[in-house]
């Protein structure tokens, strides 16, 4: 739609006036004559069919009506002046292809990565998630983030972030029935993910339990086992650094922190020989002070109300 806007050199002037207070001084920085402001504020009052300043002319004292369109003229000058900085950056950035699982990304990279775009404007991070069968070499990407043991040779390899597993359950199965143990748990409520292999029974044999229940419900991504933990449908063996945040919403809770055991370990990879190598170590020692700096988060864990300290 067509916007009904005063002419832009008149506002342009106006603005000039109010901010400087003289029509001199705003002659003077936009490099035009006494005589040329005083026409475009003329074209202003005439379009706006009221004068924008008092009597006086001598003191330029601009009326309220006029103040507030001077206010809404300044602030839209400086999103104008933000915006064309925040481009012209975006313009001179290096761009950086990091590439890591899905839920990963979305739980613990994504919410972390701004402060490292406030740290290094003149890098800018493209994060792609991956799924478990994505064939990831064939991605293009300056940094990949993987839980895979082996790696190619051809790749700088950079371990930074031991997962810590965990079983989380919703609160609301909690007081569903007395939980004074994982034995307690009731037939059918134990969840796991297809592409989190073993980490259910590595739990349970940490907890003193034999096996898995045979009743465990399996979805066929981690996301949809969490989806239907958080939904009440069951406890799930989960990595405690990417639910931190659930866990301190009190969406998610962990009735035994005192049973917790090794999960895989997330390693940051990338090609020495590339010509992105710089920002890509830039960013791979941003990652191992992202996990060390974590913040502490509080979080109720079990029937009784009673809180634990836990670094993400």
């Amino acid at each position: 739609m067509a916007r009904k806007l005063p002419p832009m050199k008149a506002l342009i002037a106006f603005e000039s006036v109010v901010r400087l207070g003289s029509v001199t001084s705003a002659a003077d920085e936009l490099f035009v004559t006494h005589g040329a402001i005083s026409k475009q504020i003329a074209t202003l009052e005439d379009w706006f069919g009221r004068p924008l300043f008092h009597k006086n002319r001598k003191h330029m004292q601009p009326t309220d009506e006029a103040m507030t369109l001077a206010e809404a003229t300044d602030r839209a000058w400086e999103m104008i002046a933000e915006t064309v900085a925040e481009l012209r950056r975006d313009a001179d950035a290096t761009i950086l292809k990091v590439i890591a699982p899905s839920t990963f990304a979305m739980r613990w990279l994504i919410p972390r990565v701004w402060s490292f775009s406030e740290e290094h404007a003149q890098i800018s991070v493209q994060v792609r998630q991956t799924d478990s069968l994505d064939a990831w070499l064939d991605i293009p990407f300056d940094v990949a983030i993987r839980s895979d043991p082996h790696a190619p040779d051809h790749l700088t390899t950079t371990p930074f972030l031991r997962e810590k597993l965990i079983l989380a359950i919703s609160p609301r199965l909690l007081l569903a029935g007395k939980l004074a143990s994982p034995a307690d748990l009731p037939a059918g409520s134990i969840l796991r993910a297809a592409t989190r292999p073993g980490e259910l029974e590595a739990w349970l044999k940490a907890a003193g339990m034999s096996q898995a229940p045979r009743k465990a419900a399996s979805f066929p991504h981690f996301y949809l086992a969490l989806e239907a933990a958080l939904a009440g449908m069951g406890a799930l063996v989960c990595p405690l650094e990417t639910i931190g945040d659930l866990l301190f919403k009190g969406e998610l809770i962990e009735p035994w922190p005192h049973i917790r055991v090794d999960g895989p370990t997330y390693a940051a990879l990338y090609d020495a020989n590339s010509p992105q190598v710089q920002p890509a170590r830039t960013f791979v020692t941003w990652l191992s002070l992202a996990r060390r700096s974590g913040a502490a988060v509080s979080v109720p864990v079990n029937q009784r109300g009673e809180e634990v300290r836990i670094r993400d």
